[in-house]
């Protein structure tokens, strides 16, 4: 009877284990990021940006203080989608999940395959055959709609880079209501990736947008971060927000490196809110900055 007992604790055993292993399966890609105010995602291992759409845009979306954007952990609800949709944890990771509101609530999760198929092994990527297929001016990608669990699933696979045995292909997964019925408004979001993967792709980790003429409207916005503020081991945000039409806009962002301190840029004149920040959005020194005020270095 001990016997017994004992077999059965250790078949329960090997059970939990199994089932604990195959929840902590899919990871993250690390050094992902977005901005508030920013159209993008961003991930620096994968020198990679992904179009999200002006969803991410919406203040709605940022009120948490968190941002919709996820790239520290795959929830269970997101591994349970990936493997109906066939990736196998060994040969792909999770670059970001979330969850956006705006025309449709819905989630959105990005997935990359860690290497090629190999020459003389099976291949362990998806099979595209069993995917719509569509090309036009503006490149070409892969599609399926399926259902799961109540939801409508939205599944485009971008070639990044098309070549056998150098596939590298970019995936965007909606979980939408099951009787989500506008799949073009899902294809603009795509077609954007498509296009800005088509040719000579260059990563871009930093954004800047100038909103008045050269007209002696311009001027240089100018920062540095103090000494004792510095991250001299990881990666870090500086972001300028200004008044724009009296709303608080995203002027311009940079990424910087390890010891990374200062740097100048061409903004509108004016007042700027400075942000040094983490990738995950935690501040570390802010201040703010009129443009017709040099910065002492």
């Amino acid at each position: 009877m001990f016997k017994k007992e004992r077999t059965l604790l250790l078949f329960i055993a090997l059970l939990l284990y199994s089932i604990l292993s195959s929840c902590k399966s899919y990871q993250i890609v690390p050094n992902g990021y977005t901005v508030e105010g920013d159209e993008y995602f961003i991930n620096i291992d994968k020198e990679l940006a992904v179009f999200l759409g002006d969803d991410v845009l919406k203040e709605e979306n940022w009120q948490t203080h968190v941002g919709p954007i996820n790239v520290s952990k795959v929830d269970t609800k997101y591994k349970k989608v990936l493997k109906h949709l066939n990736y196998l944890d060994t040969a792909y990771k999770v670059l970001f999940t979330g969850r956006l509101k705006g025309k449709y609530s819905y989630d959105i999760l990005a997935v990359i395959n860690n290497f090629p198929n190999i020459k003389g092994q099976k291949n362990h990527l998806l099979d595209l055959t069993t995917f719509q297929r569509e090309e036009n001016k503006e490149g070409r990608y892969f599609y399926s709609t399926t259902a799961f669990r109540g939801q409508q699933v939205l599944h485009f696979v971008i070639p990044f880079v098309d070549k056998l045995w150098q596939e590298k292909m970019v995936s965007m997964i909606f979980l939408l209501p099951a009787d989500f019925n506008d799949i073009d408004w899902a294809k603009d979001i795509v077609l954007s990736n498509v296009a800005m993967y088509r040719d000579r792709y260059e990563f871009t980790p930093s954004r800047t947008e100038i909103l008045c003429p050269d007209d002696g409207s311009r001027s240089h916005l100018d920062y540095k971060i103090p000494e004792e503020k510095i991250n001299k081991t990881g990666y870090m945000l500086m972001k300028a927000y200004g008044n724009v039409n009296g709303k608080r806009t995203l002027v311009v962002y940079r990424l910087m490196k390890p010891k990374d301190f200062y740097g100048s840029f061409v903004v509108c004149k004016g007042d700027y809110e400075i942000n040094y920040t983490t990738l995950q959005d935690k501040i570390v020194w802010q201040t703010k900055i009129n443009t017709e005020v040099d910065v002492v270095f």
